[in-house]
């Protein structure tokens, strides 16, 4: 019969159509273009026991301090597990640790603070800082992109 037919027909060309847009769904699941590229996936924890000179890395989370120099301004974040998109994961909750991004400008400590950012750039080396009393091994990253979100 014409209607067994047509309804195969309408049944196949569904599960086609889902396949095709499942595929192009997860095509365009990527980080924004300036967080694009080969990242190291050693987060900062791991980086503090085991510092690497130039490691090239796409860093995500929570600004909780901005300190601006003359010569420069630097972040202080609250690393974070990414989500498919490079930015903060709010299913996975897990800290990783501190790190410090800086660039030569300006920041905005107003526009910056406890906001979600995503960093690229290369890890130059650890700096000690106090939180509270305690002496802090905070990853310094020489910043290519902050990107807020």
């Amino acid at each position: 019969r014409s209607s067994d037919l047509f309804i195969l027909a309408d049944g196949i060309l569904m599960k086609a159509l889902t396949l095709v847009l499942i595929l192009f769904l997860t095509g365009c699941v990527q980080p924004p273009k300036p967080l694009r590229g080969d990242y190291s996936t050693m987060p900062p924890q791991q980086y503090q026991k085991k510092p690497v000179t130039d490691l090239k890395v796409r860093w995500t989370g929570i600004v909780i301090e901005v300190e601006n120099k003359p010569e420069h301004s630097c972040l202080t974040i609250m690393a974070k597990v990414p989500n498919q998109y490079a930015r903060p994961s709010y299913q996975n909750r897990v800290d990783l640790g501190r790190f410090i991004a800086c660039k030569p400008k300006f920041l905005e400590p107003k526009y910056f603070t406890a906001r979600a950012v995503t960093v690229t750039g290369r890890v130059k080396r650890l700096v000690v800082k106090k939180i509270d009393t305690l002496d802090y091994s905070y990853p310094l990253v020489d910043a290519d992109v902050i990107y807020l979100w």
